[in-house]
């Protein structure tokens, strides 16, 4: 789930507006009747509405090429990770079915993306990470040669799924549902979200990502921004595991590496699927670490560098065959230890290098970074 880049065709579906407000009821926990009812209404959404949902995933334009597992090393379980599994492990089955069948549905996502104003500008539950946050994205416009002042930095709060008249509004403008279904599915949605095991919604398995967005405009909705978005869920899990001192700048300088691959056509390659998805990630690590490096940039100290370098390890991933992998740990790591070596050259010259530079310099590391690795 962690880092996902949406590009503009990604949110190319058919729109319509209006929101109404549903009966709120806070109820901590359901019998397994109530549950099960209420999941089956979820699990039985019309053909028509899944058919939005899919279109947010087949417009991608990726491929399903298949990057062959076994020439790599890689392991799923790194400590943010198996933080978060271990977060869900007082779950029954039932539990995980409908964390599962909600998550699928991407409430929270479409919000924070349709909405990013609506978001508010608190980063993390309590506003632990506002203030990195917003000084680092101020410092990134600076230090990049883009144009920053119309991407919008939202945060992504589970509490939306419990938000009656937010879950409505995304039933009827993500999945084209007229306001009395749609106010039917928040109705069930936030029912289910307000119990104890889910956290009344801020669990964090439900915001435990962070992307960016290139902005598009929508006939009948309007105009989306160039967004990034940090999900609280992914913020939680780098606090537990001792990084939250670094975690929201790695974390912002890896999705501002993508907003200037918007700005400066860096997306377009002749790869396909998984291995597109690859190179545009590790990409943005690079731009990430140069950044958190460069004494013009964060000027972090060696030690702050080893940990911001696991925040990129600890990411990574072995979903070779999906069409959102973004490399794996080691991959990972490596391309941000380029990124950094990179800057700990161009810094003693002085100057910062201009993105397309820096972008060419990769793409020729590039076929090192995901060489085979296996014994």
């Amino acid at each position: 789930m962690a880092w996902k880049t949406i590009t503009k065709a990604a949110l190319a579906v058919a729109l319509i507006g209006g929101v109404a407000a549903a009966p709120a009821q806070a109820q901590t926990s359901l019998t397994t009747d109530q549950s099960q009812a209420l999941l089956a209404r979820l699990q039985a959404i019309p053909a028509a509405g899944l058919a939005h949902a899919k279109a947010l995933k087949d417009q991608l334009g990726l491929d399903d090429d298949v990057i062959n597992p076994a020439d790599y090393q890689c392991t799923s379980s790194t400590p943010v990770r198996d933080w978060l599994a271990a977060s869900e492990q007082k779950w029954t089955p039932l539990d995980r079915a409908i964390a599962t069948s909600v998550n699928n549905l991407q409430p929270v996502l479409l919000d924070t993306v349709l909405f990013p104003k609506e978001a508010g500008t608190q980063f993390g539950q309590r506003g632990e990470y506002t203030t990195q946050i917003t000084h680092t994205f101020r410092d990134l416009g600076k230090f990049w040669d883009i144009q920053s002042s119309q991407i919008v930095i939202a945060p992504m709060h589970g509490s939306v799924l419990t938000d009656r008249p937010r879950l409505t509004r995304v039933f009827q403008v993500g999945f084209g549902f007229d306001q009395v279904f749609a106010a039917s599915l928040a109705d069930a949605v936030a029912t289910l979200m307000d119990q104890d095991q889910f956290d009344h919604g801020n669990h964090p398995f439900f915001t435990f990502n962070a992307f960016a967005l290139g902005g598009l405009d929508i006939p009948g909705f309007g105009t989306i921004p160039p967004e990034i978005v940090m999900g609280d869920g992914v913020l939680a899990g780098f606090t537990a595991v001792g990084l939250d001192d670094v975690a929201g700048k790695a974390i912002l300088a890896h999705e501002f590496g993508h907003q200037v691959q918007f700005q400066k056509g860096l997306t377009q390659t002749t790869l396909t699927g998984p291995e597109a998805s690859r190179r545009l990630e590790l990409m943005a690590d690079a731009f990430g670490s140069y950044y958190l490096t460069h004494a013009r940039g964060a000027t972090l100290r060696w030690k702050r560098v080893q940990e911001f370098l696991q925040i990129f390890y600890q990411l990574g991933d072995c979903q070779f065959a999906a069409a959102s992998h973004h490399g794996t740990p080691l991959q990972r790591l490596h391309a941000a230890e380029w990124g950094s070596a990179v800057a700990a050259d161009t810094q003693k010259q002085g100057h910062i290098l201009p993105s397309l530079t820096f972008a060419a310099m990769f793409e020729q590391k590039l076929p090192e970074l995901v060489a085979p690795d296996a014994p």
